[in-house]
């Protein structure tokens, strides 16, 4: 097996061209990685902002719902506070179950 003179010159640049080529890049890794970290940390504090304020906006909804319960006297609509005293159901309620459950295509 013979030695080309080329390839040994290559051979020898490439470890000498090696370790400079190392000693530029490690900076910018470690530079890409901090800037990498600061963009997670700045989503992780965008997405608990959001998520905080859905949370209050789910709180007041929640008021405002049980404000309504309370002055309806617990009922969801104030027509139906009123009691007839019979044990009809209206038609709109057998209307509405006579679908037997079925979910409407699309």
């Amino acid at each position: 097996m013979a030695v080309h003179p080329g390839s040994f010159l290559i051979g020898l640049v490439a470890a000498w061209i090696a370790p400079s080529v190392v000693r530029v890049i490690r900076p910018l890794a470690v530079e890409a990685a901090v800037v990498g970290m600061s963009l997670v940390d700045e989503g992780r504090r965008v997405v608990a902002e959001q998520m905080e304020a859905l949370e209050d906006l789910a709180a007041e909804a929640r008021a405002r719902r049980e404000e309504m319960l309370t002055a309806t006297n617990g009922h969801h609509a104030p027509e139906m506070a009123t009691d007839t005293g019979s044990d009809e159901v209206p038609p709109a309620t057998t209307a509405r179950r006579a679908g037997g459950g079925r979910r409407r295509a699309s």
